[in-house]
């Protein structure tokens, strides 16, 4: 079940990203959420990152921070490789 939820969150934010190219964007601004992990991959940020990019979108600058719950909360910000 968790592979499935991560594509459905990559494939959201690629097409918010390809609206957002469509739009002439020359920012993305994404914010992504998973679940509480100690240490290692945090669950469908490579993926949700991987489709923003797909869209000709390059990561320009992150920010983590843990929510309210404790789970890790990430803030990207993309720009347009032209």
């Amino acid at each position: 079940m968790p592979i499935l939820f991560n594509r459905a969150q990559a494939a959201s934010v690629g097409a918010e990203a390809a609206r957002a190219a469509r739009r002439g964007r020359t920012v993305f601004a994404a914010m992504f959420n998973a679940p509480f992990t100690a240490s290692g991959s945090v669950a469908g940020w490579a993926e949700q990152i991987e489709a923003v990019e797909a869209e000709g979108w390059m990561l320009s600058d992150f920010s983590a921070v843990l929510d309210d719950t404790g789970r890790p909360r990430a803030y990207c910000v993309f720009r347009r490789t032209l």
